[in-house]
C-alpha cells in the first residue's frame, strides 16, 4: 500500500527525514560533478563515499517503511523515461559528431581507471542524472505542495519544463563558467542550443508523468483553484 507524501499535517518527523534523504540521493550525482569540476573531490571519491552510501541509506529506509512513498517511485520512473526522451534527440547529433558525448570520460573518473567507462558513465546518466533528478523534482514538489500546489496543479507541464531549464542552467554554468568545466566537453553554441533543447524534452517528459501524479493528491489537500481543476479532470 502507497501513501502520497503531500504535507498534511499527518507525517511524523521520520516521513520528513526520509523525503530529504530521498532528495539527496537524487539530486547528489548531479550535484558532484561541478564538486569534482571544482577539484574539491574526485568523481571517483564522490561516488565511493557520497553518492553509492546515500543511495543504500535511501533504499533500506524505502524497503523497510511499511508504506512506500508513491511521489519517489514516480519521480524516478518519470527521470528514466525523460532522459531516454533526451537521447532520443541527443544520439543522432552524437552519431552525427555534431554534439561531443563525455559519458565515457565521466565513467572513467567515476571508476579511476585508465580507460573510458561508457557502461558506468551511461548508468550514472540513467540512474543517477536522469531517474535521481526526475525523484528529486517530484519529492520537492510532494514536500512544498502548500506553497507549489497551485502553480503545479495548473501548470504541470510549464512548471516541469521550467525545471528541465533549471537543471540545465547548472550544466552550462558548470562547463561555461567554473574553473575547469571546459574538461567536461567545449561549449559552443550549437551544444548550447542543443543541449537546452534536450533539457526541454527531459522536462516535458517530466511534466507528462507529473500531470498524472498530482492527480492522485486527496482533494482536501489542493488549494481551492485547484481543487476545480482536478475535478473537472476527474470527471
Amino acid at each position: 500500500m502507497t501513501r502520497s507524501l503531500v504535507v498534511s499535517g499527518r507525517h511524523s518527523i521520520d516521513d520528513y527525514a526520509a523525503a530529504a534523504l530521498y532528495f539527496v540521493c537524487g539530486a547528489m550525482p548531479v550535484s558532484v560533478i561541478p564538486v569534482s569540476v571544482l577539484g574539491l573531490l574526485t568523481m571517483h571519491q564522490a561516488a565511493l563515499y557520497l553518492v553509492i552510501p546515500v543511495t543504500i541509506a535511501a533504499f533500506l529506509i524505502m524497503t523497510f517503511r511499511i508504506e512506500p512513498i508513491s511521489w519517489v517511485v514516480h519521480g524516478f520512473r518519470a527521470g528514466l523515461c525523460a532522459v531516454a526522451a533526451y537521447d532520443a534527440v541527443r544520439i543522432p547529433f552524437v552519431i552525427a559528431g555534431i554534439w561531443p558525448d563525455f559519458f565515457g570520460r565521466l565513467g572513467q573518473a567515476i571508476t579511476n581507471s585508465d580507460h573510458q567507462n561508457i557502461v558506468v558513465g551511461y548508468l550514472w546518466r540513467y540512474l543517477g542524472d536522469g531517474g535521481g533528478i526526475g525523484l528529486a523534482w517530484f519529492v520537492s514538489v510532494a514536500l512544498f505542495w502548500r506553497f507549489a500546489g497551485p502553480i503545479v496543479a495548473h501548470h504541470p507541464i510549464a512548471a516541469s519544463v521550467g525545471f528541465g531549464v533549471f537543471i540545465w542552467s547548472g550544466l552550462i554554468f558548470t562547463v561555461g563558467v567554473l574553473p575547469g568545466g571546459y574538461t567536461l566537453f567545449k561549449l559552443t553554441p550549437t551544444n548550447f542550443l542543443l543541449s537546452l533543447v534536450g533539457h526541454l524534452v527531459y522536462g516535458f517528459v517530466l511534466g507528462l508523468f507529473m500531470a498524472k501524479q498530482v492527480k492522485t493528491v486527496p482533494a482536501e489537500l489542493w488549494p481551492e483553484p485547484a481543487l476545480r481543476t482536478l475535478t473537472r479532470a476527474r470527471g
